[in-house]
């Protein structure tokens, strides 16, 4: 039989045993669940690290990146459009992603210049080659891609720009604007946007 000392010593070295591992009763109306608070805090930890792994993963660079693998790192696909010229045989893609659909003109995103590289069945598998980051605020700051006549330049030509947007048939508020290189695979970016005259693809007459 034990002594009302050795008792005591068990009672105390199973209260410093549980010291740090907190528990907490919660009623559910039918009977009572023993909830673990270290549990519970190392699944918030966990869930926290997720979500700024994944915050972290949709800012860095996507170059490199084929269209399967974005679309499994949770980028909602905004826009996007074929690139026919004369420049190069392979077959080019501009595309626009957001981190959601609602961000895609307002908020953080990119824009994307992609080279078929397979098909994967029935669908087209292209490959990121360059991009810009982009910060949508419609109407004030909008992104698009579009026909663009530029001082210096040829006639009309293939441009991604940036824009404020009058609901007008012509843009003229032209922010910044690129050119697509097809022989480096890249965007470039034209020094002065003053006097850039672009067709609006969003613009239709009477609506």
């Amino acid at each position: 039989m034990m002594t009302t000392f050795q008792l005591i010593l068990i009672a105390v070295a199973l209260s410093s045993c549980y010291a740090d591992v907190k528990t907490e009763i919660f009623s559910n109306g039918i009977g009572q669940t023993r909830v673990d608070k270290s549990d519970a805090q190392s699944a918030q930890f966990s869930q926290t690290m997720a979500e700024s792994e994944s915050t972290q993963q949709k800012s860095s660079s996507l170059i490199g990146k084929t269209t399967t693998e974005i679309e499994n790192m949770g980028w909602f696909s905004c826009a996007g459009t074929l690139i026919a010229s004369e420049q190069s045989e392979s077959k080019y893609a501009v595309s626009q992603l957001a981190k959601s659909q609602n961000k895609c003109n307002n908020g953080e995103g990119k824009i994307l210049l992609e080279r078929f590289v397979r098909r994967n069945g029935d669908k087209a598998v292209f490959e990121v080659i360059d991009e810009i980051n982009i910060l949508s605020n419609y109407p004030e700051k909008e992104y698009n891609w579009t026909t663009c006549e530029v001082k210096g330049a040829e006639g009309e030509q293939f441009y991604v720009i940036h824009f404020k947007d009058r609901r007008q048939a012509e843009l003229t508020e032209i922010h910044d604007l690129w050119t697509v290189d097809l022989i480096a695979g890249k965007f470039v970016k034209v020094k002065n946007a003053e006097g850039v005259t672009c067709v609006n693809p969003d613009y239709s007459d009477g609506l």
